[in-house]
Parts: structure tokens; C-alpha cells; sequence
């Protein structure tokens, strides 16, 4: 971990992020939906030219994660709610990977 920032785990970090976007008075989901395509967009920016393992890599994963996470909370989700759904309906599944993505059985 890069010794200027403050070590906190997934979990804090989102209780952190909720009150960061209550206290900015940021509460609308479709609004945060525009931010989060702009921050995809970021990564998308940076595979194109390569850079994988840059700070500007890292810094467009974590405002999209940021985004999203206020997104969920503005929308009344568990963010790890969610994410616990997305995986049980992925742990199981079958497939393969073509060209590097991983197509489901039909």
C-alpha cells in the first residue's frame, strides 16, 4: 500500500464513501449513473494506451468503485447485497473464455 494513503478496509471505505456523498449532498442515483460512465470511460482511456498498473489506472477503478458505492446507497441498496447476488449467480456457472471473455452456456 502506498504509504500516503490511510489503510482502510472495503468495509469502512464504504461507510466512509455514504457519508461523504450525504455530507456533499449528493442524492441523485441518475446523476451518479452520468459520473460512473464518465469514470468508466477513464479506464477505458487508460487500457486503450496501455497502461495497466498506473496511477491513473488506479485512480479511475477507485472513482468508479466511489460512484457506484454512492449510487447503491442514494438507491437504497446494500452495495454488499448486491454484490453477494451478482456472484451466486456467477460462482456455478459454466462456459469458456473466447478472446479473453468468459462466455456462459446456454
Amino acid at each position: 500500500m502506498n504509504p500516503m494513503f490511510l489503510d482502510y478496509d472495503i468495509n469502512d471505505l464504504t461507510v466512509r464513501i455514504n457519508a461523504w456523498f450525504e455530507e456533499k449532498g449528493l442524492k441523485d442515483p441518475i446523476m451518479q449513473y452520468a459520473k460512473l460512465n464518465e469514470e468508466v470511460g477513464e479506464m477505458a482511456h487508460e487500457l486503450t494506451r496501455g497502461n495497466k498498473d498506473t496511477d491513473e489506472m488506479k485512480d479511475a477503478i477507485g472513482d468508479t468503485f466511489v460512484t457506484l458505492v454512492g449510487m447503491a446507497h442514494h438507491l437504497g441498496l446494500d452495495l454488499s447485497e448486491c454484490i453477494n447476488m451478482a456472484y451466486q449467480t456467477i460462482r456455478n456457472r459454466k462456459g469458456k473464455v473466447v478472446e479473453g471473455s468468459f462466455v456462459k452456456e446456454s
